[in-house]
C-alpha cells in the first residue's frame, strides 16, 4: 500500500492499483476520460516519488521532463506527492490569441478552394479515416459511425464557409459536453486536420483560417471533467433521456428523417443524439 498525497490530502493506493482507481474509490472529483492513457485527459505532475515507466508512456521528453504522468496507467512502486496539471493559463492565452484572429465566416474563397465541397468531401474522408483508427481519438466515436461523424461535420463547416442553412445539430459546446477533451488532445487532433489540409493542396494561408475557426472553439471543447448539456438557461444531466420540443428542425439520428421545428423529440442526454416521435417510443430508459 502506498500513500498519495494530493490537494492537501492524503489517500491510499493499493499494490496494483493505479492511482485513477484509488482516487475514484476513495471519492476524490479527478479528471479521467479514456481509462486507459490515450486521451492524456488524467494528466497530472509527480512533485515527489519515482514513477513507473509505464506511468509515462506515450508522453513527450519535454512532458516527462516536467514530471507529468497518467495516474490511469500509473501503478506506484513509491508514494507520491502529486498535483494537477494546471492547463487554465495556456486554454486563456490560446482563447485570447484567437480571439485576436480574423475568423471569417462566411468565407467565398475557403469554399472555392475546397470546389464547392469536393475537397471538403476528400479531405473529410481522410480525416475520419485516420480519427476512427487513432488510439487517442477512436475513444471518443464509440456508438458513431463514420459516415454519421463525417456528414455533420460536413454539414457543420459547409454552412460555416457558405452562410447556408444546412447543418440542424448541436453546437460545439453540446456536441462535445460529455468528452473530457485536454489542450493537448486537441492539438493533436488539430495537427491530425492540418495533415489532411495540407495533403489535398489547401493554401496555407486557408490552412491557417481554417485552424483559426476551428481554435474559435477550443473554450466550448476544452475542459478537465463533463458538462451538462445546455438548452437556453437550462442544464440537463448527462445520463438517461429527456424530451423536449424543438425550436428549430433537425434530424433524427436513428431513422435519418427530418424534425420539424415544434415538433416533440426524445433525446440522449449524454451524445444529445435525437429521435424522431416515430423512433422516440420505442427507446427504453438507460
Amino acid at each position: 500500500m502506498f500513500k498519495i498525497k494530493y490537494l492537501g490530502n492524503s489517500y491510499h493506493c493499493d499494490s496494483g492499483e493505479t492511482i485513477l482507481d484509488a482516487m475514484l474509490r476513495q471519492g476524490v472529483d479527478f479528471p479521467f476520460s479514456c481509462r486507459k492513457g490515450s486521451c492524456h485527459a488524467c494528466l497530472h505532475i509527480a512533485e515527489e516519488g519515482t514513477l513507473p515507466p509505464e506511468s509515462q508512456k506515450g508522453l513527450s521528453d519535454d512532458q516527462i521532463n516536467q514530471g507529468l504522468f497518467l495516474p490511469c496507467c500509473c501503478k506506484p512502486i513509491d508514494s507520491l506527492s502529486i498535483a494537477p496539471k494546471n492547463t487554465r493559463d495556456r486554454g486563456n492565452k490560446r482563447a485570447d490569441t484567437h480571439q485576436n484572429n480574423t475568423v471569417l465566416s462566411p468565407d467565398p474563397e475557403m469554399w472555392e478552394a475546397l470546389e464547392n465541397g469536393r475537397v471538403l468531401s476528400a479531405i473529410l474522408d481522410d480525416f475520419y479515416t485516420a480519427a476512427f483508427s487513432d488510439e487517442r481519438l477512436s475513444p471518443f466515436f464509440h456508438d458513431v459511425t463514420r459516415q454519421r461523424a463525417q456528414e455533420k461535420q460536413y454539414l457543420f463547416l459547409r454552412k460555416k464557409f457558405t452562410g447556408e442553412k444546412v447543418y440542424f445539430g448541436d453546437r460545439p459546446r453540446n456536441a462535445h459536453h460529455w468528452m473530457v477533451i485536454s489542450n493537448d488532445l486537441f492539438d493533436y487532433r488539430e495537427a491530425l486536420m492540418v495533415d489532411c489540409l495540407k495533403r489535398h493542396g489547401l493554401p496555407d494561408h486557408l490552412v491557417a483560417r481554417w485552424v483559426a475557426l476551428e481554435n474559435s472553439f477550443r473554450p466550448d471543447i476544452v475542459k478537465d471533467k463533463p458538462w451538462n448539456r445546455k438548452i437556453g438557461d437550462m442544464e440537463i444531466p448527462v445520463s438517461g433521456f429527456g424530451e423536449i420540443t424543438l425550436d428549430i428542425g433537425s434530424i433524427c439520428d436513428s431513422c435519418g428523417s427530418e424534425i420539424a421545428q415544434g415538433e416533440t423529440v426524445r433525446y440522449q442526454l449524454r451524445l444529445g443524439t435525437l429521435y424522431c416521435p416515430d423512433c422516440m417510443y420505442s427507446l427504453r430508459e438507460e
